[in-house]
């Protein structure tokens, strides 16, 4: 859908649930009020279900457990992620509704081609995900504690709230300064590189003749168009299930771009990779190898680390982003590794061990220093982008200007607490589609 950018991840990414439906054949009880503004329990509640979709596409089947939700991740509280997560819903519910305040204080009015967009959209969904039932329709949506209305209104603020941000700021930005750029990268970014050791072996996704499959950032596969030549049978081009033309290489095997490509993991029913450790004596000699690189690098010295990058590290990334990585205190990366960046001074060397989960190998990483405009070097498009081209780095700073916009209005929301107190993410289905 092309009005509804969907730019307030923050809103958009968190989910609860509720133990029963409240009102599913309502628009439901009113949870939280700004003056005439205000989002239903019933809204909360699509807004829950899209992150559990989130998550369990990210994490696996274990996000549909209650196990995981009971999971203690901070035992000094008690906390749980079924807590964590009905914070940040409680928070970035807050954002949308002071948003919504925000469009009727400046007397916005969204225009009639963005409704005519959303009905439209409405409309193909009931006739290819139910029959052309709408009955079925919002049969299907009650698993989500919301109906065909609740939807509507729910595409309809998000309209909102991207045609708020657009005419605040501009489509591309024109409207803001241009220093605040400069500002919010040198605040807001880390840029590093590192020498990966890993201390496992990893199984890849392999082809059907035993060789390693390398997929484009989209999940397509990374076909060598330059070097290898276009698969034919019967004298037509052989496509894969994709659509994209197969290449291959003059031994009749898949001609893979391995430059630009990267390998994925093979994984489990749970959704986690296929690993084998290797043996302690060898994890003990990488682990000392490791030690002594980063005692032998003097502190700020680019040019030795760089040589060290280039002939030891064991990650692919290091020769496709040759500027280094560039990471935000929220992006999704090795968690030990991000917050370590944050917490070093430029030029420092480090050693990170990561554990649990991300053990995958030992990390010895070096803070460099930003270099000046880097978020709009196409270079490093990778970490300023999202996977569908946008240019995630601009809307994250119409975050951050509209957060100031509306941080006044947060402490004027009115929350029912008791009926808050009815929510959780455990029963809340995940919602992939809407």
């Amino acid at each position: 859908m092309k009005v509804l950018k969907r730019i307030l991840v923050i809103v958009l990414c968190v989910a609860l649930l509720v133990t029963s439906l409240v009102g599913c054949s309502s628009r439901g009880k009113k949870l939280m009020e700004l003056e005439k503004s205000n989002i239903t329990v019933n809204m909360f509640m699509l807004l829950m279900s899209r992150t559990k979709g989130n998550l369990a596409a990210a994490y696996g089947d274990k996000v549909n457990t209650e196990a995981f939700w009971d999971t203690v991740i901070d035992a000094s509280t008690g906390k749980t992620y079924n807590d964590y997560y009905k914070e940040q819903v409680l928070q970035s519910a807050k954002t949308y509704l002071a948003c919504l305040y925000l469009f009727d204080e400046l007397d916005l009015k969204l225009p009639d081609s963005y409704i005519d967009e959303i009905d439209a959209e409405l409309a193909e969904l009931i006739e290819y995900d139910a029959n052309g039932s709408k009955a079925e329709f919002n049969s299907m949506l009650s698993s989500f504690g919301a109906n065909y209305k609740i939807l509507r209104e729910a595409y309809i603020m998000e309209a909102k709230i991207s045609y708020l941000n657009d005419y605040l700021f501009g489509a591309t930005g024109e409207k803001i300064a241009t220093d605040l750029y400069e500002d919010y990268y040198q605040q807001n970014y880390v840029r590093f590189k590192h020498v990966f050791f890993y201390t496992m072996d990893i199984a890849y996704v392999e082809d059907e003749n035993g060789d390693d499959v390398y997929f484009t950032s989209e999940g397509r596969v990374a076909y060598d168009k330059e070097n290898g030549t276009k698969k034919q049978e019967n004298g037509a081009v052989v496509k894969d299930v994709n659509g994209d033309i197969i290449f291959i290489t003059s031994d009749g095997k898949i001609a893979y771009d391995k430059e630009n490509g990267t390998r994925k993991a093979q994984t489990d029913s749970k959704g986690n990779a296929i690993t084998e450790k290797l043996s302690s004596d060898e994890i003990i000699a990488i682990s000392d190898k490791a030690t002594l690189m980063t005692e032998s690098v003097k502190k700020g010295d680019y040019q030795a680390f760089d040589a060290l990058v280039s002939e030891y590290s064991e990650d692919e990334g290091t020769a496709k982003y040759t500027n280094g990585y560039y990471l935000t205190r929220t992006s999704d990366y090795i968690p030990a590794v991000r917050d370590a960046l944050f917490d070093m001074e430029v030029g420092e060397v480090r050693k990170i061990v990561p554990e649990g989960e991300d053990a995958y190998g030992i990390h010895v990483v070096m803070k460099y220093e930003l270099d000046k405009g880097g978020y709009a070097e196409e270079a490093n498009g990778d970490f300023f982008r999202a996977s569908d081209g946008s240019y995630n780095f601009l809307s994250n700073i119409k975050q951050e200007l509209l957060a100031d916009y509306i941080d006044k209005y947060i402490s004027q929301i009115v929350i029912d607490e008791k009926l808050l107190s009815t929510v959780s993410m455990k029963s809340v289905k995940a919602n992939y589609h809407y």
